[in-house]
């Protein structure tokens, strides 16, 4: 049976946790051979990720989030901002196209099935949006990611439950994405110069509002983890 690198990490800053994906691409991309691993970690700040083109004064109120203790990092990926808090973020690297196939879109709709999977077990009622669905009308910032889910990202309820992002390079890629418990959308609908925060609640949604007992961080790693094996009949070493 084939295996993946796992890896477990805590809570930590932002910075770090978007460095450590980032090393995870490039040392992925310098393998001789077919490599993957899956990564899940925490933040230990409320921190909104930007896609690595964005500007900030384009896409955030900067001073709404040092007032209120919120960090700033620019992903590796592309993609809009993305409120981390109370969540379960995942990372795959890979370079193996027998597993993810050799496009965006394919690599996308594998990791998005497993996740699916692990939503499953848990009682959400994932699906995978069919298409990519066009951003509502908008003035202010950059609108956040959440609210346009694209082809093949995590709904539930017709709201979006998993924000995720990727880049390739050669024959490697890097997708990675927020799988929020709970969602603050006050905070995000401020951070992004939002007039009217009620298009969050239509348009996305935390775990924590699917299930009857909210789950531990044990519990939703274990189970995503085990979607991962199952999904790709793999298992993972540390």
């Amino acid at each position: 049976m084939t295996s993946w690198q796992l890896i477990v990490d805590g809570a930590i800053d932002g910075i770090s946790n978007m460095a450590a994906d980032a090393a995870l691409l490039e040392k992925v991309g310098q393998s001789p051979g077919p490599c993957t691993v899956v990564r899940f970690y925490g933040w230990s700040r409320p921190t909104i990720s930007l896609g690595r083109n964005q500007k900030i004064d384009a896409a955030l109120d900067a001073a709404y989030c040092k007032a209120n203790g919120i960090d700033i990092v620019h992903r590796p990926t592309g993609g809009r901002a993305v409120l981390h808090d109370d969540e379960l973020t995942y990372a795959v690297v890979s370079n193996d196209v027998a597993y993810f196939g050799d496009t965006i879109y394919g690599n996308y709709k594998r990791v998005s099935e497993a996740l699916c999977l692990g939503y499953n077990a848990l009682g959400v009622p994932a699906i995978l949006a069919p298409e990519t669905r066009k951003i509502i009308s908008w003035e202010g910032a950059d609108p956040p990611c959440f609210v346009s889910p694209s082809r093949y990202e995590l709904m539930a309820g017709g709201r979006k439950i998993a924000g995720s992002a990727q880049r390739r390079v050669r024959s490697s890629f890097l997708q990675h994405g927020s799988m929020p418990i709970t969602c603050d959308r006050d905070a995000l609908a401020r951070a992004t110069r939002m007039v009217d925060a009620s298009i969050l609640e239509r348009e996305i949604a935390g775990i924590a509002e699917f299930v009857p007992e909210r789950p531990t961080m044990d519990v939703l790693r274990s189970t995503f983890i085990r979607s991962f094996q199952q999904y790709f009949s793999i298992e993972f070493m540390l």
